[in-house]
């Protein structure tokens, strides 16, 4: 039996209809928190304009005004971007100052480089923080297609029973307890899938962006150890597991873009672009920590028009050799 019979969803957008369309499927209601009068009332018609071919469930229901739903929930995951969910967790402390919250969105708090899990344990001390990440398309989790993620927590208890929530589902979740390790694999993974789609829209091959993938993860493991977290969950779902799935194709938002801007450098990001916001933070802990990060130098010194192709590929080349795994 789940410990949780009220969860709430922050967030109404694909990501949020998608895991509760997963919880729906084992017999698990919720509520998500919608900003639109008109998607709440599509959302409790059973209607997602998401996923079109898809009819919701009873199981879930949607609102644009009731907050006050969030005081008695003892569940609720975030599931904005990033740059929307310390304010989505100051609104939710106003109803509940000791929530049960689960962070779904991928990158940096700020643009320097500081975490969620930092900022809460600063600012909201009573809350009880987990993130859910690893490689997971929303459209496909919506249509009962097989995946697995984790759910990181410093308490690992809290960790295990959100996964026992989504057991039987077609969301396998793994407990870890590397919060911190999790968070920047997430964020550092939008960055490679830039670097991803600039390699495949000029044409350099798959060797080259099977060389970018793996130094993508070696440096996502040397920031998260510098961070003081695990450098081993740079090799697991969070990280590779992630970091390939997003690289995969233009179904990735952050792909697409680098796609995009191979064809015109001015090009503005049509969707939003995770992966922008976290190359400042991450330039920022690699001059805070004097690390070498050069995949990501050089992915944001190709998209900040500081250096051509050409360029950026001779000063990759031209770096001393070095051991691997050093």
């Amino acid at each position: 039996m789940s410990l949780y019979s009220n969860i709430y969803f922050y967030g109404g957008g694909a990501w949020g209809q998608a895991l509760a369309i997963s919880l729906a499927s084992i017999g698990h209601g919720s509520t998500l928190i919608v900003s639109e009068k008109s998607r709440e009332q599509e959302i409790n018609n059973h209607i997602s304009k998401r996923f079109p071919e898809i009819r919701l469930s009873q199981l879930i229901k949607a609102s644009a005004k009731n907050r006050e739903g969030l005081g008695q929930s003892d569940l609720i995951f975030i599931t904005t971007e990033s740059k929307r969910v310390i304010k989505s967790i100051k609104e939710i402390v106003s109803f509940n100052n000791k929530a049960n919250i689960v962070i779904t969105s991928k990158g940096f708090a700020d643009n320097l480089g500081k975490l969620f899990n930092e900022i809460i344990k600063e600012q909201f001390p009573l809350i009880r923080l987990s993130v859910l990440t690893g490689p997971t398309f929303a459209d496909e989790i919506a249509k009962n297609q097989p995946a697995a993620a984790i759910v990181a927590s410093e308490d690992l208890k809290n960790a295990r029973s959100i996964c026992q929530l989504f057991h039987n589902s077609n969301l396998r979740l793994y407990p870890s307890n590397d919060i911190k390790g999790a968070s920047i694999a997430g964020a550092v993974k939008n960055i490679i899938a830039i670097g991803a789609g600039i390699i495949h829209g000029l044409g350099l091959g798959d060797n080259a962006k099977a060389a970018l993938i793996t130094r993508g993860i070696s440096e996502t493991s040397s920031l998260i150890k510098k961070l003081g977290g695990n450098p081993q969950t740079a090799f697991g779902l969070a990280g590779i597991g992630d970091m390939s799935l997003t690289c995969s194709g233009p179904h990735s938002r952050n792909m697409s873009y680098g796609i995009e801007i191979t064809k015109n450098i001015n090009s503005k990001p049509r969707n939003l672009v995770e992966g922008l916001n976290a190359i400042e933070a991450t330039m920022n802990l690699s001059k805070i920590f004097n690390l070498e990060l050069p995949i990501i130098f050089a992915i944001s010194r190709f998209i900040n028009k500081e250096a051509n192709i050409d360029e950026t590929i001779r000063e990759l080349f031209s770096r001393p050799i070095k051991n691997e795994f050093e």
